[in-house]
């Protein structure tokens, strides 16, 4: 019977992250030998972006959501995720709508965001402009009303008694499923392909994926590829889902030293160690997903702008889209949102805040799109003996070089950079356009806190 993390210390543990990245600490020789499996180009390229439906728009609508995909073009997004669109549950639900991830219907669409015809309209907009669309299964679990627990009772996870239980005591508004029932695999890998095949999505966020078994993952990813290539993200941070089942996993790693960084409790150098201890675990050619917020942490934390402050969440911003793997954008970050967004309430958010903040995700966006060594490039951690609150790299392919520079730190801050191997002299910072002289590799930076500089190189005249 599937083991139930019914210890709520440990399932805290797991929605932040912290379980993940304790698992990244230990030794991986054997998967950090092995390749991961390859994907697609758009895959590589992504810039994604988290939508969630009851904050996007004042209507929270499907076809809202539509209207504003042209915005989304713009800003740079390449990538939707929705967050669960099925009808939620009513029994046990959380607050007055319920959350997204109690799912009472898993080919159905919620009424509360429109209709079936809503939801392809929206995926024929999406491929029309080149965009792609993924959305988030909740395969780990149901509503308390969904039809299974009636017509399939054998599917789910019964105590000593012979109740269906919740995955863990926290989580009161679900019903654990059983991975050991073959017709449950079935029933979900044939709804997977129907919205694949009979809807045109481009793959799925998967909700807890180290909840369920990785077999199960395994077969549905080769069902779903000779249907045609999809995206498949995990939530979570085990190597072995890279090995045939997803492409991306998340990056809690990186995100969970982010507040010590900046708050000068941990050097800015622990991001070049993190990416090397990645190698030792993870297998070769790993895309991670990173980034400096989400749906989880928005809710049950503090909102970027809150957490490290509206300077130090376009910092990490900057770290998260210039690192190596695929970055991530959750719903009104582009403005600065500093609004919880609870999972079972609607939220407003004020879009006609935060100009200054679409113009820095703009301008990130188009830095990634026009340097494939953001993308695809070698990353090289400068040390830096002087500050340790200065973080410094270099991101190569081919002729294609970028020099990022973040100081982390709560001053301003100055330091001399050598970077080796450089022969450009002339190089401009993307955000503001100052331009940088280069003597010998080396480059002096003055930054403000949390102050940043990418920059590329200047034709010589």
């Amino acid at each position: 019977m599937k083991k139930i993390l019914s210890n709520l210390f440990v399932v805290l543990l797991l929605c932040s992250g912290m379980l993940q990245a304790r698992q990244e600490q230990k030794p991986n020789v054997r998967y950090a030998s092995m390749h991961a499996r390859e994907s697609a180009e758009w895959v590589h390229d992504a810039v994604l972006y988290e939508v969630y439906l009851r904050s996007f728009s004042k209507e929270g609508t499907l076809k809202a959501l539509e209207a504003r995909i042209p915005e989304l073009q713009k800003l740079g997004v390449t990538v939707l995720w929705l967050m669960p669109i099925h009808p939620v549950g009513i029994k046990n639900r959380k607050g007055s709508l319920g959350s997204p991830y109690s799912v009472r219907d898993y080919y159905a669409i919620n009424p509360e965001f429109g209709t079936l015809e809503d939801f392809q309209s929206l995926v024929k907009t999406l491929h029309r402009l080149g965009l792609k669309i993924i959305i988030d299964l909740v395969a780990n679990h149901t509503a308390w009303d969904n039809p299974m627990i009636i017509e399939h009772p054998e599917w789910y996870t019964h105590d000593e008694n012979g109740a269906i239980i919740s995955p863990n005591p926290d989580w009161t508004d679900v019903a654990d499923l059983n991975y050991d029932q073959a017709g449950l695999r079935t029933y979900m890998i044939t709804m997977m392909k129907y919205w694949v095949r009979s809807i045109g999505i481009d793959g799925f966020r998967c909700d807890v994926a180290e909840l369920v078994p990785t077999d199960f993952w395994e077969s549905a990813r080769k069902e779903l590829d000779a249907i045609k290539p999809v995206m498949m993200l995990s939530e979570g941070s085990i190597p072995e889902h890279h090995i045939h089942a997803f492409d991306l996993t998340y990056s809690w790693n990186v995100y969970d030293v982010l507040e010590n960084v900046i708050q000068g409790r941990t050097p800015a150098a622990i991001f070049g160690e993190l990416l090397t201890s990645e190698s030792d675990h993870f297998p070769q050619n790993s895309l991670r997903m990173r980034f400096n917020t989400n749906h989880d942490k928005n809710a049950w934390d503090a909102p970027a702008v809150e957490k490290f402050g509206p300077q130090g969440a376009k910092a990490t911003a900057v770290l998260a889209f210039t690192f190596p793997g695929v970055p991530l954008m959750y719903t009104g970050e582009e403005v600065g949102n500093e609004k919880k967004l609870s999972l079972f309430e609607k939220v407003n958010i004020d879009w006609s805040k935060g100009k200054d903040f679409k113009k820095f995700y703009e301008t990130l966006n188009l830095l990634r799109l026009e340097h494939p060594a953001l993308r695809h490039g070698t990353y090289t951690s400068i040390s830096n003996s002087v500050n340790p609150h200065m973080y410094s790299c270099i991101r190569t392919i081919g002729k294609d070089t970028v020099l990022v520079i973040i100081n982390f730190g709560s001053g301003a801050a100055a330091a001399n950079l050598q970077f080796p191997g450089i022969s450009m002299s002339r190089w401009r910072d993307r955000f503001t356009g100052t331009e940088f002289l280069m003597t010998e590799g080396r480059v002096h930076v003055q930054l403000p806190p949390c102050g940043f500089v990418v920059l590329s190189p200047l034709a010589k005249k």
